[in-house]
């Protein structure tokens, strides 16, 4: 991609958030909330980046650092070359007259006391364009977007949910924007009204020549709207690709985790959808190395262990169980039949794990996480450094992002830079 293609390009932004307020919190300061945690992409002039991710990634956070309707914590953003991250009074409200967003819910993101009229010119009246001919303007914007233009005196309430959408993107658009960040805009709305709005949306895009930062937690509406799609994972990029390479080509543990859970319209299809084992760790306190790798099911052996992939799987889920608190302590053969079988791993990964069930049988269960923890996991380059690599791509040409140690092996970005490698110890 040329400098000269990108609209906007974010470079390590990150946003913390404290966890409280007060005086002594300059002596006594918790640990922060890390919502968004270095993250780093370009959006191309006229293109749709998809974002995807669970609840509570840091998508909707990274969207409003991005407008500065928040403060980031570090990094820059850069639109149309000037970084937004040091812009402040009249200089940062030119810049958002090219930049608007669009809120997820169509109801509470409009002004039930005020008119569709007035909402839609009230953008105009913020930044004093098209005085004179702000109705006229107004109503050719309803009839864009697919609006009747004689609703200009309705209230809010008087429509539906994709209605009320609708003029959600009429007043984005009131002042002939760039760059809009539309964050899950049809989410509460119904599927039949969904494709509607998107398809909307896409006719604007091309009329208008529209930049979409389009945000979504629902893959099938990621793939019908967007070029490229980047997946979030507790503060941070696990994988970018364009659309048709991230859905045919998945090169992360948790693209594929999202792409097996999509929900099949076939009642005669068999078998259990993907199903993530664990919960999301806290982003007070994220794992080191890759943040994924708490719940990944391809985590990576340590290099001191020589154990086949079954009995490192048993081990693996051992651990984790430990540390879960999952099952009952009955007896030493009942949980060594239920994780391993007949035989425990040899040498001294089986030694960790006889040590393990000692503390778990007495009670120590706490000691007993820390100990396979300490064994297993902690050595592992998933927990000692940071994943960044770039691979080759099996549809179209442009770049694919894959942050997965999986990949060390094949990472383009050595032959590009020269460099022993992109992997960088966490801080």
């Amino acid at each position: 991609m040329s400098e000269s293609d990108t609209l906007l390009r974010v470079e390590n932004l990150t946003k913390h958030f404290s966890q409280s307020s007060g005086f002594l919190d300059t002596f006594f300061s918790d640990p922060p909330v890390r919502a968004v945690d270095g993250v780093s992409f370009d959006i191309r002039e006229g293109e749709t980046l998809g974002l995807v991710g669970e609840s509570g990634c840091g998508k909707s956070t990274l969207a409003r650092t991005i407008l500065r309707l928040v403060d980031p914590t570090d990094g820059a953003v850069y639109f149309k070359g000037e970084n937004l991250a040091e812009l402040s009074g009249s200089n940062l409200r030119e810049q958002r007259r090219d930049m608007q967003m669009i809120f997820q819910d169509p109801q509470s993101s409009l002004d039930p006391r005020m008119k569709v009229g007035p909402i839609v010119e009230e953008p105009m009246k913020a930044h004093g364009l098209y005085e004179g001919e702000r109705e006229e303007r107004v109503r050719d914007l309803l009839e864009k977007v697919g609006l009747d233009p004689q609703h200009y005196n309705r209230y809010p309430h008087q429509f539906s949910g994709g209605q009320r959408q609708r003029i959600n993107l009429a007043r984005a658009l009131a002042v002939n924007p760039d760059f809009i960040v539309c964050d899950e805009p049809v989410s509460a709305l119904d599927v039949s009204i969904q494709a509607q709005v998107l398809n909307t949306m896409q006719e604007l895009q091309d009329e208008f020549g529209l930049t979409y930062l389009f945000i979504a937690h629902d893959l099938s509406v990621i793939r019908h709207i967007s070029d490229r799609v980047a997946v979030m994972y507790l503060g941070k990029v696990a994988e970018l690709a364009e659309t048709e390479e991230l859905f045919e080509n998945p090169q992360h543990p948790y693209t594929d985790a999202l792409l097996d859970s999509i929900p099949v319209p076939d009642p005669r299809a068999r078998g259990q959808r993907g199903v993530l084992e664990g919960d999301v760790p806290s982003p007070i306190e994220p794992p080191s190395g890759c943040r994924f790798r708490t719940r990944c099911p391809e985590f990576i052996q340590p290099a001191e262990y020589a154990m086949d992939e079954g009995t490192w799987d048993d081990v693996l889920s051992f651990t984790r169980a430990v540390k879960r608190r999952s099952f009952e302590a009955s007896d030493r053969a009942t949980v060594r039949r239920e994780f391993f079988g007949s035989d425990l791993p040899g040498g001294e990964a089986g030694e960790h794990v006889e040590r393990a069930l000692d503390e778990i049988l007495a009670g120590d269960w706490k000691d007993a996480a820390e100990r396979l923890s300490e064994a297993f996991e902690e050595p592992s380059i998933c927990a000692r450094e940071v994943p960044s690599y770039t691979v080759e791509p099996e549809y179209g040409t442009g770049e694919h992002f894959a942050a997965c140690h999986l990949h060390r092996d094949e990472d383009l970005s050595m032959e590009d830079t020269g460099t022993e490698g992109t992997a960088t110890a966490d801080d």
